[in-house]
């Protein structure tokens, strides 16, 4: 039997069409499973603040495949062989936080991608369903999304040459990072942290390339999408059940 990887995600992106998604940072294929009856378009599966590790991880993507969710992986460095690593068990993209340069950017672009056009490592593994998937090189090098995180002072800085990389398809804005190195940490509503996510904003559009960004609110989500974003996630998992959780106690006790 012959199998295929089409990568919805990438494939409504690149077609202008907003796609929604989710954090998830508990290590459980149930949070996954939930998100995806519900209805989401991905899931990013956090490795670089969590608990979560790669035989977790694997089971996490299977659960986000069933539902027809696209399960990216927020890598916690810009090392090669982790970024292949997690492409070979399946993920349908990269995303790398505290991309400060174009460089940086190039590198990871290469790490992510078969010869031409990198140098990934042959794998006969998950991701190319063990030579179930024909062409899987240049399947891979096609479908997988790769995304780079600007949250960072140089980054922002350099945020005109990230953007013309060839090979970065989105740049996803870590918000929270961004307002601390700007000198409001936390405040990410400060008119420093807006100004900033304006001009990444425009330069996104400007070079083609899919703007991304957290939206921890129902009213943030709403202005990010009519701003023109479309790769924006609208809640982490475990802040969004801390947060239920502490209501539905205190409407119980009141």
């Amino acid at each position: 039997m012959r199998y295929t990887f089409k990568n919805k995600l990438k494939e409504n992106l690149c077609d202008g069409k907003v796609q929604i998604g989710a954090f998830v940072t508990a290590p459980c294929p149930e949070v996954v499973e939930v998100l995806g009856v519900a209805g989401f378009d991905f899931v990013i599966l956090d490795t670089e603040h969590t608990a979560s590790g790669i035989e977790t991880v694997v089971h996490m993507m299977r659960s986000a495949e069933i539902y027809g969710m696209s399960p990216v992986v927020r890598v916690y460095d810009d090392n090669p062989k982790l970024i292949s690593r997690y492409e070979d068990i399946g993920a349908y993209g990269i995303q790398v936080p505290m991309v400060h340069t174009a460089e940086q950017a190039e590198r990871i672009v290469r790490a992510a991608r078969f010869t031409p056009s990198g140098v990934r490592g042959m794998s006969g593994g998950r991701g190319p369903r063990w030579g179930g998937i024909a062409e899987y090189r240049q399947v891979s090098n096609d479908e997988t999304l790769i995304a780079v995180m600007c949250e960072s002072a140089q980054g922002l800085e350099n945020i005109e040459e990230i953007a013309q990389v060839h090979g970065v398809d989105a740049i996803f804005i870590g918000a929270f990072d961004l307002s601390q190195a700007l000198g409001v940490a936390g405040d990410t509503t400060n008119p420093k942290v807006e100004t900033a996510i304006e001009r990444i904003l425009d330069v996104c559009g400007r070079y083609e390339v899919i703007p991304g960004i957290v939206a921890p609110t129902v009213e943030v989500a709403r202005k990010r999408i009519e701003q023109g974003f479309l790769y924006v996630t609208i809640l982490d998992d475990m802040a969004f059940l801390a947060d239920a959780a502490e209501k539905r106690l205190a409407d119980v006790k009141e």
